[in-house]
């Protein structure tokens, strides 16, 4: 039996610090009251200095703060159709969520890898063989599995993906600022998705490429984002990503400002997905 989808910390904002500057993310990270979904070790870079990834990983799981993990996603796709490459790829996840045991992190993110141009038996077969191989990574390490919306285009690719999946412990990122400059609106996004939604990206951008630029500072109508996030009525994980440390200030210094994504009042939401 499946253990229900059970985010930590789950009504805190969460960040993704950089070891070059561990102290200055600590000391806000205490005063904020903030999480870590932990990033920078699933870039290559790290990947490959292993003493430097052993230094990271060590002051990662120490901090007790990092309670996510951005999974393996550049050219990441398990649902390839070369063997060798998918195989490389299922690979960088399973270690993605190994990783994710030793920081004692809860919650793995997934970038969605489906080709955006390409509907029908392609996307079926890869919403197949995505959903079988995230649900052995949930069984395999007990983890919540996110996918995130990156090239979607639309929601139809997620949407097909959560339909073939029972597992509770699978659900979506939704990115905000991927959807910005995605082919649909931010409202249909969260229509269609609707319960799969489990867990959220903020950053903003203008319309056009992935910024990452602080809340506010670009096109995205964070009014009706914070509007739609407040109608699903249960507390997830929400992630700024917004650059570096300077990004998350200004970003937190807009949400208390107009009061967007704060934690819901007692009662009114739920964890129990």
């Amino acid at each position: 039996m499946h253990n229900a989808f059970s985010p930590v910390h789950a009504s805190h904002l969460q960040v993704q610090p950089q070891y070059s500057r561990r102290d200055a993310w600590n000391d806000l990270a205490n005063k904020e009251g903030l999480s870590y979904e932990v990033l920078e070790l699933s870039l290559p870079p790290a990947l490959t200095e292993s003493r430097r990834f052993e230094l990271c990983r060590n002051w990662y799981r120490d901090s007790g703060r990092s309670v996510s993990l951005h999974g393996a996603f550049i050219d990441v796709n398990p649902a390839g159709s070369d063997a060798a490459l998918c195989a490389e790829s299922r690979r960088r996840c399973q270690q993605s969520c190994e990783l994710a045991r030793f920081l004692g992190a809860q919650n793995v993110v997934f970038h969605s890898s489906c080709f955006p141009f390409l509907r029908g038996e392609y996307l079926e077969r890869w919403a197949d063989i995505c959903a079988a191989f995230y649900e052995e990574l949930a069984d395999t390490w007990n983890l919540n599995i996110l996918i995130e919306n990156s090239q979607d285009l639309d929601a139809a690719p997620l949407q097909a993906l959560m339909r073939r999946t029972l597992d509770p412990r699978i659900g979506v990122c939704l990115d905000i600022g991927h959807a910005n400059y995605s082919r649909m609106p931010l409202e249909q996004w969260f229509d269609c998705l609707g319960e799969t939604i489990r867990y959220l990206h903020l950053s903003d951008n203008h319309g056009m490429f992935d910024d990452h630029l602080p809340l506010g500072a670009g096109t995205v109508d964070w009014e009706t984002a914070d509007a739609f996030w407040r109608r699903t009525g249960k507390e997830m994980p929400v992630t700024l990503e917004v650059g570096g440390i300077d990004g998350v200030k200004a970003s937190l210094a807009f949400l208390k400002e107009h009061g967007y994504f704060q934690k819901h009042e007692e009662g009114n939401g739920t964890n129990d997905i």
